[in-house]
């Protein structure tokens, strides 16, 4: 009877440990999904290094917009076109923060909640004509049309911290 008795425990074992195994592996598979389809990159600071696309706009004549004390005022131009090469993993765009602006902007593509491309700091009087789509957002793309968003974070010019107000802008985007 003593043998049957510790047959049973060890089975119980057994049936608890790979219960267990089960588990945590279930636990894995969900938080690799769940990290996998992060939908925002907004640091709390904007990114060190300026967006290296960047090119002057020469519009440096144009006189700062008003901003009450600890507000900001932007400006923007843009178009909603967007056009990205899965094979050179670069999107082409038109996206500038005229000189005018009184904060730093930092540029995602965002295609079904997903950040595709986000750009390095664009300070006023600069644009931007390209991106380096992100390695993650590539692989979850294929040719053709998609309705996407800019999404455009604010930062202050002197702190680099992150304003409350953020800006989605609708685009239509045309995979290659």
């Amino acid at each position: 009877m003593t043998s049957n008795t510790q047959q049973e425990d060890k089975k119980k074992k057994k049936k608890l440990l790979i219960f267990l195994i089960l588990f945590i592996l279930l636990d894995i598979i969900l938080l690799v999904v769940l990290l996998g389809t992060r939908t925002t990159l907004a640091p709390d600071y904007a990114p060190v290094n300026e967006e290296k696309y960047a090119e002057d706009i020469g519009d440096d004549g144009d006189k700062k917009l008003d901003q009450a004390e600890g507000g900001g005022a932007v400006s923007l131009t843009y178009s909603t076109d967007v056009d990205i090469s899965l094979d050179k993993k670069l999107a082409t765009l038109f996206f500038a923060n005229p000189s005018k602006s009184n904060q730093d902007m930092v540029l995602q593509i965002v295609v079904h909640d997903v950040v595709v491309a986000q750009s390095g700091t664009i300070s006023p009087g600069k644009q931007i004509g390209k991106m380096d789509l992100l390695s993650s957002g590539a692989r979850k793309l294929q040719a053709g049309g998609y309705d996407g968003k800019f999404v455009v974070l604010y930062y202050q010019p002197d702190t680099h911290e992150k304003t409350i107000v953020n800006t989605d802008i609708p685009v239509k985007i045309t995979v290659r």
